[in-house]
């Protein structure tokens, strides 16, 4: 049985646009392979190194300083706090000094403690602060609210530091 001269010409054209599309796609492969190839060459070559001096330069100008596990383990601590008021309420700093000398300590954990790149901003007199440890001992999460003070204090010197 004979197949018609028209349907031979379909079935050669088929045929050729299937090759040819199996050769397109096979270029494509062999195209991807190479340009991975190139890639992985030229990586170890081509890598910029900067690290820390890199991250201080992109971000001194943004009062961003790099933070260590320990420091972000700190923050971890002092975001307990829920704001419920209750170390205001025994804080003698308080008692004697308006707001706006001394904010307290809920404010210090909540705002302050929070807030990396304010820690300059912060400009508190931590020596108003007597020490008494009161407002971590009716604390319901126990927040390390001295500690925090520490921190803020140590951090605001190294914004200080490096503007």
């Amino acid at each position: 049985m004979e197949i018609p001269s028209l349907a031979k010409v379909f079935l050669c054209k088929i045929s050729s646009l299937y090759e040819t599309s199996r050769m397109s796609w096979l270029l494509a492969q062999l195209n991807l392979a190479w340009n991975l190839l190139l890639y992985l060459l030229k990586r170890p070559f081509s890598w910029k190194r900067g690290g820390y001096r890199q991250f201080v330069e992109n971000y001194r100008g943004d009062r961003l300083i790099p933070m260590s596990s320990s420091d972000k383990d700190w923050m971890m601590k002092f975001s307990k706090c829920f704001n419920c008021g209750l170390c205001d309420t025994v804080c003698p700093a308080l008692w004697t000094l308006p707001r706006e000398k001394f904010p307290g300590p809920s404010l210090i954990v909540t705002t302050f403690a929070r807030a990396t790149p304010d820690f300059w901003a912060a400009d508190l007199d931590f020596s108003l602060c007597q020490s008494c440890e009161l407002c971590q001992q009716v604390c319901p999460n126990d927040v390390p609210i001295k500690e925090a003070l520490e921190f803020i204090e140590v951090k605001a010197q190294e914004k200080l530091a490096w503007s």
